[in-house]
């Protein structure tokens, strides 16, 4: 027990003084019992602890001690003092709760209901002193669903549970607080989960980890209904704010209803589902709905990487695994126009673009002053292994991607060349006399030592031989296990590097690949080599004098490859190369090669470019709705999103409403990072005049991870007035 110090006659004392008012408290060890004013007058300067009871004396030694500056102890048993706190408690209640609190007298600020919950449920210690959030109060939700209190508990648990609704300051924070048994803890929280009506469509992401009982019990309310909705309820919930963990839990029980009910399947379900199933899964499903034969390559370099990957790969996906030879010849024909594009604007970007994935690295170095760029290399990462590298890496709670997009690799498409020229920021027949952009790390080194002692400004290179080394070596029924094996190092690697890099430090990580793959499993090894030609897959060279046309290729579609002047291509200067034209390779031996590179195919050029950051804000967007229309009918709305952040976003859908009504806008428009977009859409029904100043707008963007971002506005939305009848009747009929 705290104790007074007391002097004495020059003598320092140690004594503790209890005021019992009520004259209810036992009397503690070591203490003297003082129960009438002489008592107190022998005893109160004797250095002793003392037990004062009764209202007049407790005052008259309180006021004693007040003028000698020494403290005293107001105390009452835990009985009394739980009724008067708490008056719903009965006598037997408090009686429950005292024994539980386990002392014979308690001090007045100690009956708080907190300190109260910490005797009842000790084990829960974070949870009774945590404060008001969205993560405290799903822990308070699912707390409810694992425990029974008593009647008495319970009381106690609702006065705590009124403090954090009190002091909560996010409006649906405080509805959370209102759960004070299992039933609505467990409504509440089924609302928030997309499992029970009405939804809490404008909540937050589920903060915490759902523990194994609870998500079992989830799955089976989706799966009611999505089986109930045949379908319809993976489409509705697609702008639901779940976290990556359970958005990937119910693409799988999607996924799951619709291999057994294939005719249900539309390509929109296919590619919302494919942000969040295995390639296995997702080919599973594939095979039921093939895609649309991809339409003429287009001609501008942002285009043509877009047609790469919302039509050619689907394709070419779809093909390579349950096609005919007609499939194969279509892929051929795409594979080849793009081809014939790329020989002609490569040499143009070489005199100075951003198309290359080594330009783009060289520029990583351009205003990097404030941040840490850790750049990682994976050798031979083909777009299908990316996107399983993205779910993984979706696990990484402090890592938030920015950026999906794509490059083209440098030419040719093998590590020998295409790497170094990442490394330096330079094409190939350069690369000899340039030094590294920046410190570059030894092959599969772990590189969290490296970054433990960084500084902003530094930019990291960190070369990875897989997933390419298993490509080469592993046996075909243990490469794709190996692969995805080699795929989780790499993803716990970048998450010990976000954990121990210094958190002062602002850091990016970019992941790229210096080729890409041939999607094709069985790619026949039949193209001849000339006499004192080196060769990787689907490409040789050698040193030559060989005249070249001004285009600097020549197609020799008889004989099935290609030739290019080395210099022309900036490859390698006095060198001619002869890349394969069909799905071949390079190969004095006969038999087959799986997922070779070193081609010009689409899928050996295009490799992904993705760009994460650690401990990401919110993005910053300035939105504005704005238009005129008459009520009822349909007109234009003008849209401007500003986005100030480095992270780029798709608009979705726009939702308008007010008092009775409701309109949405469709949108699908890409929003660049640090770049303003103004577009216009169609909103039908216009609202009426009645609610024009009321109208409130929620506006809906998909992240590059697939993860739902909302945003509210207040639209300028005016309606237009063709008709106004005049006060003065007259005058409307003249």
């Amino acid at each position: 027990m705290p104790q007074t110090i007391a002097r004495a006659g020059g003598a320092i004392i140690a004594m503790e003084i209890l005021l019992d008012h009520e004259q209810d408290c036992p009397v503690p060890d070591g203490y003297i019992l003082v129960e009438n004013e002489v008592d107190f007058l022998r005893l109160a300067t004797s250095g002793q602890s003392l037990l004062i009871r009764g209202r007049e004396l407790c005052a008259w030694a309180e006021g004693f001690y007040s003028l000698r500056n020494l403290p005293v102890r107001v105390v009452e048993s835990p009985g009394i003092a739980l009724r008067r706190f708490f008056p719903e408690l009965t006598n037997e209640q408090a009686k429950e709760i005292a024994q539980k609190i386990g002392k014979n007298f308690v001090s007045s600020d100690e009956l708080s209901p907190v300190y109260i919950l910490d005797a009842c449920f000790p084990k829960d210690y974070p949870l009774w002193h945590g404060k008001p959030s969205l993560e405290h109060a799903a822990h308070w939700l699912l707390w409810w669903l694992g425990h029974h209190p008593t009647p008495a508990e319970k009381t106690i648990l609702e006065k705590f549970a009124s403090i954090m609704e009190q002091c909560a300051e996010d409006e649906t924070v405080k509805s959370l607080y209102q759960a004070t048994n299992a039933e609505n803890a467990k409504v509440l929280l089924w609302q928030w989960l997309g499992a029970e009506r009405p939804f809490m469509r404008d909540m937050k992401e589920f903060p915490v980890k759902l523990p194994p009982q609870w998500l079992q019990e989830l799955k089976q309310v989706w799966m009611k209904r999505i089986v109930d909705s045949q379908g319809a309820f993976f489409a509705e919930m697609k702008f639901f704010p779940l976290p990556s963990d359970l958005r990937q839990e119910f693409a799988h029980l999607a996924a799951e209803y619709y291999l057994k009910n294939p005719h249900r399947l539309d390509r929109t379900v296919l590619g919302d589902i494919q942000l969040f199933v295995s390639h296995k899964i997702f080919s599973e499903l594939e095979k039921h709905l093939p895609p649309s034969e991809p339409s003429t390559l287009p001609e501008e370099e942002s285009a043509v990487l877009a047609w790469f990957e919302k039509e050619y790969f689907p394709y070419r996906r779809w093909q390579a695994t349950y096609g005919d030879e007609n499939s194969r010849q279509i892929v051929l024909k795409h594979a080849h126009n793009f081809i014939r594009w790329l020989l002609k604007h490569y040499p143009l970007w070489l005199l100075g673009g951003e198309n290359i994935a080594y330009q783009k690295s060289a520029r990583l170095t351009i205003n990097s002053s404030d941040m840490v760029i850790f750049c990682i290399i994976l050798d031979g990462l083909p777009v299908w292994d990316a996107s399983v590298l993205l779910q993984e890496i979706s696990r990484v709670s402090r890592l938030t991607l920015l950026t999906k997009s794509y490059t083209f690799t440098t030419l040719p498409t093998v590590t020998e060349f295409a790497k170094e020229a990442l490394l330096r920021g330079v094409p190939p027949n350069f690369t000899g006399q340039t030094p590294f952009l920046g410190e570059t790390l030894p092959d599969n080194r772990s590189p969290k030592r490296h970054l433990r002692d960084v500084q902003p400004g530094q930019v990291i290179f960190w070369r990875v031989e897989q997933p390419d080394k298993a490509y080469h070596f592993e046996q075909e029924d243990k490469r794709e296990k190996k692969i995805f094996s080699e795929l989780q190092t790499i993803v716990r690697e970048i998450e010990e590097v976000v954990n121990t890099t210094p958190d002062n430090i602002h850091l990016n990580i970019f992941i790229t690949s210096d080729h890409g793959r041939l999607m094709n499993s069985h790619s026949p090894r039949q193209l001849p080599l000339e006499e004192g030609m080196q060769a990787h897959g689907r490409v040789a060279w050698k040193s030559c004098e060989r005249a070249f046309p001004e285009t600097g290729f020549v197609i020799y579609e008889k004989d099935g490859w290609i030739e290019l002047d080395g210099e022309r291509f900036g490859m390698r200067q006095n060198h001619c190369f002869r890349i394969a034209w069909n799905e071949s390779c390079f190969n004095s031996s006969n038999g087959y090669e799986a997922y070779p590179h070193g081609g010009l195919f689409p899928e050996e050029v295009i490799v992904p470019w993705l760009v994460f950051e650690r401990d990401a804000a919110t993005p910053e967007l300035d939105i504005s709705i704005s238009g005129e229309g008459e009520a009822n009918m349909s007109s234009k709305v003008f849209i401007s999103i500003l986005n100030s952040s480095r992270m780029s976003l798709e608009c979705q859908e726009i939702e308008i409403s007010g008092e009775n009504y409701l309109g949405k806008i469709t949108a699908h428009k890409e929003i660049p990072p640090l770049d303003k977009v103004i577009f216009q859409e169609i909103l039908a029904p216009w609202p009426s005049k009645i609610i024009e100043r009321n109208l409130t707008a929620k506006v809906t963007f998909t992240l590059p991870n697939g993860k739902i971002y909302t945003q509210n506005v207040t639209p300028d939305l005016k309606v237009q007035i063709l008709y106004q009848q005049s006060d003065d009747l007259l005058k409307d009929l003249l």
